[in-house]
């Protein structure tokens, strides 16, 4: 069965998956998501997470490697390796809102925007979520629990979480725009997952979605991810009224 976390991006023929992983790092370090010195979690963790092989995460961590964007050292953590002169190599091609330019007024409109494009995704993926998407959701689930006192591989977990979800919904150009919508505000998202209660929170919300998707109910999956959605609208946003107190 065809891996849903890279469903739409069959398109990308000339790409393999090693590729595609390693730009999606490279796009966590450029929004911030991870920092300079973050570990990252092990092979078969990020294997686990990413819904790919080892072969294809080491493929991933060799371009990494070679672009300067990690540091490995035998019997020691994968360490990120993102300072200003290793960021500067890919500055030009990082929107202003991903260097850290944040204001409230976008950070509503794209919220307002994730309401409607991932409401629409929870009732789809309801409506066509099979027995082995549903699987897949509650073993990350469970891998969630374990991650309480990792705010970032937490948030590496979230965002594969609404990856899985777009992915079951069966409509690529959603799960796109939910995908970009997703990478706004990153930097923020990683400071209010610094809190435990913060995660806990996010944690037991996407186990109601869940609940609703095996259920098959699309009106109480769009519920569950509204609640979500709103919850983190609010943390983000007084998080955001922190930063400019």
């Amino acid at each position: 069965m065809p891996n849903p976390a890279f469903a739409h991006e069959k398109t990308l023929q000339s790409k393999t998956k090693k590729a595609l992983l390693a730009d999606k790092l490279i796009d966590m370090i450029l929004t911030g998501l991870l920092r300079d010195g973050d570990e990252l979690p092990g092979e078969r963790a990020l294997s686990q997470l990413f819904g790919v092989s080892r072969e294809t995460v080491r493929g991933a961590m060799a371009r990494l490697e070679a672009a300067g964007l990690i540091a490995v050292a035998h019997g020691s953590k994968t360490r990120i390796v993102a300072g200003e002169a290793e960021l500067a190599r890919f500055r030009d091609v990082v929107p202003a809102q991903r260097a850290g330019e944040f204001d409230p007024l976008d950070l509503d409109s794209v919220f307002e925007s994730r309401a409607v494009v991932e409401a629409a995704i929870a009732r789809l993926a309801a409506r066509h979520i099979d027995a082995e998407g549903v699987a897949q959701l509650r073993r990350l689930l469970e891998a969630q629990r374990e991650l309480f006192a990792s705010p970032v591989h937490f948030q590496l977990s979230d965002q594969r979480f609404h990856k899985l979800i777009s992915a079951q919904a069966r409509n690529p150009i959603l799960a796109r725009y939910a995908e970009e919508l997703y990478a706004f505000g990153l930097p923020l998202r990683r400071q209010v997952m610094n809190e435990p209660a913060a995660i806990a929170q996010s944690y037991r919300e996407h186990g109601a979605i869940v609940a609703a998707l095996a259920e098959g109910d699309p009106e109480a999956a769009e519920r569950a991810m509204l609640t979500h959605l709103e919850s983190v609208h609010r943390t983000t946003r007084e998080q955001l009224s922190g930063r400019r107190d």
